[in-house]
C-alpha cells in the first residue's frame, strides 16, 4: 500500500512502514508543506503499533537538505513579529525531533545523498540510521551564522561531546564511511544491492524480537534517560514485570524451553 501526501509519501510493506520525505526540487529540505505533513503522520504513528518499524527516507535518491532557509530569511525580515517567529520554529524543529524519538516502533534512518543540518537531526533521532558510503553530512548552521541549536542533543548523544563540537563548531562535512567510523552511523552500504540487503537484516532482526518487549525497551531507553537513579528503578521494575507475565513473556519462555521460534517470528516469516 502506498499513501501519497505530496509532500509526504507514506509506503507500508507488511509490518514496515516507510515515510518518504517528498520534495525533490528543493532537496527534501523542511518546506512547510513537508514539515506539516510530517508532524501529522507522527502524530497518529504514535497510535500505530501494528507497524513494528518505520523508516525515514527521501525520494531522488536524497536524505534531507534540513530547514527551510528562504522562511528563515524572511523572519529576519519581519519586523517586531521576527523574535517570537524564530523561537516558534525552533521549538517546532524540537517538537519534530522529539516526535520521531518517542514513536514506539523502532525507527530507521535510510540516508543517501546527504543529509545536512536539520536533516542531519532528523537522521540522529531515529533509533538506527543506515547510510550509503558517498553520503555528505554536514551541520552547516555555523556557515550562515547560526547554532545546530536544537539537533545538538541528539547529535551529542550519537557521537560524543568531542566529535559533537568538531561537527558543530567546524561545520565538518564528512561522508557515509566516516559517519560510520565515528559511530554515528550504525551500518554503511557501497551501493543500492548492499542497502536492500542491509534494510532486509534490520527487519529480520526486529522480527525475532517480541513487539511489546521492542516497545517496552524503547520506553526503558527514554527513562534511563530522562529520570533519576531513585525514580527509574522501580519504574524499570514494573516494566519488566508487565512484559514477563504478559502473554508474550510466556511464550517467549515456551518457546526458548520447547527449542523452537516464537509465534511472532513465525508469522513474520510465513509473510
Amino acid at each position: 500500500m502506498t499513501e501519497n501526501k505530496d509532500a509526504i509519501i507514506l509506503e507500508q510493506n507488511g509490518e514496515w512502514l516507510t515515510v518518504w520525505f517528498n520534495r525533490p526540487e528543493v532537496r527534501n529540505a523542511l518546506v512547510k508543506d513537508l514539515f506539516d505533513q510530517l508532524m501529522e503522520v507522527l502524530d497518529v504513528l504514535k497510535h500505530k503499533q501494528s507497524f513494528r518499524g518505520i523508516m525515514f527516507r527521501g525520494t531522488e535518491g536524497f536524505f534531507c537538505a534540513g530547514g527551510d532557509l528562504k522562511s528563515f530569511k524572511a523572519m529576519g525580515a519581519a519586523g517586531a513579529g521576527a523574535r517570537e517567529m524564530s523561537l516558534e520554529t525552533s521549538h517546532d524543529i524540537a517538537n519534530l525531533l522529539s516526535k520521531i524519538r518517542a514513536l514506539p516502533q523502532l525507527t530507521v534512518a535510510v540516508v543517501e545523498g546527504a543529509a545536512m543540518a536539520g536533516g542531519f537531526g532528523i537522521a540522529c533521532a531515529a533509533d538506527i540510521m543506515l547510510v550509503m558510503a558517498d553520503t555528505k553530512f554536514a551541520l552547516t548552521e555555523t556557515r550562515i551564522g547560526l547554532p545546530a541549536a536544537q539537533i545538538a542533543p541528539y547529535v551529542i548523544e550519537r557521537v560524543g561531546p568531542a566529535q559533537a563540537r568538531k561537527l558543530m563548531l567546524l561545520a565538518s562535512k564528512i561522508d557515509g564511511e566516516q559517519a560510520h567510523q565515528i559511530g554515528l552511523a550504525d551500518f554503511v552500504a557501497q551501493n543500492d544491492i548492499e542497502l536492500d540487503v542491509l534494510i532486509d537484516y534490520v527487519k529480520t532482526q526486529l522480527h525475532a524480537c517480541g513487539p511489546h518487549a521492542t516497545y517496552a525497551t524503547k520506553k526503558i531507553l527514554a527513562a534511563s534517560q530522562q529520570m533519576t537513579l531513585d525514580e527509574y528503578i522501580p519504574y524499570a521494575a514494573e516494566v519488566f514485570t508487565d512484559c514477563l507475565l504478559s502473554d508474550e513473556g510466556q511464550e517467549g519462555f515456551a518457546s526458548f524451553i520447547e527449542k523452537r521460534k516464537p509465534v511472532w517470528a513465525e508469522v513474520d516469516e510465513e509473510e
